[in-house]
C-alpha cells in the first residue's frame, strides 16, 4: 500500500468501531500517527489502538464528549502536547435518536438535542479546537463524515437527517472561510455501510433480512458497503493527492443517490 500520510498527525472521532475504526487503521497503514477518540466505548477504542499497533502504526486514545467544549479542548491539547501538532481532523462521531421515535411529533426534546449536539455541534467544537493549529501551519485537512441522509430525507429520521444535512452545509461554509489559510474542508456522505449502527437500525425493522436486501438493491452496485471503502476515500482526502479538492460533499454509496426515486 502506498503510504501517503507519512509524518501527518491525525485525529479520528468516534474511532471505537465501524467507520471510525476503519479510518484510524487506514491512516496508520498509510503512515500517520492517529488520535483515537471515544466517548463511552473504551473497549472498542482499545481494540482500535491494538489494530493500529498491529498495522505497524502509532496512536493514542483520547476520551471526550464532543458536545462539551472544555473536554474537546483538553483532548486536542493532549494530542498536540504528545505529538507537537495536528494535520488532519476526521469528524466521525455520530448517533441516532436513542430513546424515542425520530419523527417530529413523537421525538423527545432531549433526544433531539443530544443528536444535534453530537452530530453537528460536536463537529463544530472539534474543528474550532483544531483550526488554530492548522491556521498557524498554513495547511491542513478537515473531513466531516455526514451521510446520504444529509443529502436526502428518510422516514422517521428527523433529528438524524437534520444533523447530517447541517454537516454538509457546515463543510461548505468552512471550506469558504479557511481556503485562504491553505486548509481544505470536505465531507463524505456514506450510504448503507456494514457497521454496528446500521445493524441496530436493521434490527428495529419488522424484518431485518428483508430490510437489508431492500437497502442493498437501492444501490446501483446492488450491495451494502464496507467501512474500509469509506476509509480509503477519507485517506485520499487527507493526503496531498487531494490538494485541489475542497468544499465537496461526496456520496460514497454504491450509486444510491444517483438512483433517484426509490421504493422505501
Amino acid at each position: 500500500m502506498e503510504k501517503r500520510l507519512i509524518g501527518k498527525i491525525g485525529l479520528v472521532t468516534g474511532a471505537g468501531s465501524g467507520i471510525g475504526r476503519a479510518i484510524a487503521v487506514r491512516f496508520a497503514k498509510e503512515g500517520a500517527i492517529v488520535g483515537i477518540h471515544y466517548y463511552q466505548n473504551k473497549d472498542g477504542a482499545e481494540e482500535t489502538l491494538e489494530t493500529v499497533f498491529a498495522a505497524g502504526g502509532e496512536g493514542i486514545m483520547l476520551q471526550a464528549d464532543v458536545s462539551v467544549a472544555r473536554e474537546v479542548d483538553e483532548m486536542i491539547a493532549t494530542l498536540v502536547e504528545r505529538y507537537g501538532t495536528i494535520d488532519v481532523l476526521v469528524n466521525n462521531s455520530g448517533i441516532g435518536s436513542a430513546y424515542s421515535p425520530d419523527r417530529v411529533h413523537e421525538i423527545d426534546g432531549q433526544d433531539w438535542d443530544r443528536v444535534i449536539e453530537v452530530n453537528l455541534k460536536g463537529y463544530m467544537l472539534t474543528a474550532k479546537a483544531v483550526l488554530p493549529y492548522l491556521i498557524d501551519k498554513g495547511k491542513g485537512s478537515i473531513i466531516n463524515i455526514s451521510s446520504i441522509r444529509g443529502l436526502s430525507g428518510a422516514p422517521a429520521l428527523a433529528s438524524y437527517c437534520a444533523s447530517k444535512g447541517g454537516v454538509v452545509l457546515l463543510t461548505k461554509e468552512m471550506a469558504l472561510d479557511y481556503a485562504c489559510y491553505g486548509i481544505r474542508v470536505n465531507c463524505i456522505c456514506p450510504g448503507f455501510i456494514e457497521t454496528e449502527m446500521f445493524s441496530r437500525y436493521l434490527n428495529r425493522q419488522e424484518n431485518a433480512n428483508l430490510a437489508r436486501n431492500k437497502f442493498a438493491k437501492m444501490a446501483l452496485l446492488g450491495r451494502i458497503g464496507f467501512p474500509e471503502e469509506i476509509a480509503s476515500v477519507c485517506a485520499f482526502l487527507a493526503s496531498d493527492a487531494a490538494s485541489f479538492v475542497t468544499g465537496i460533499a461526496l456520496p460514497v454509496d454504491g450509486g444510491y443517490v444517483a438512483n433517484g426515486v426509490r421504493e422505501m
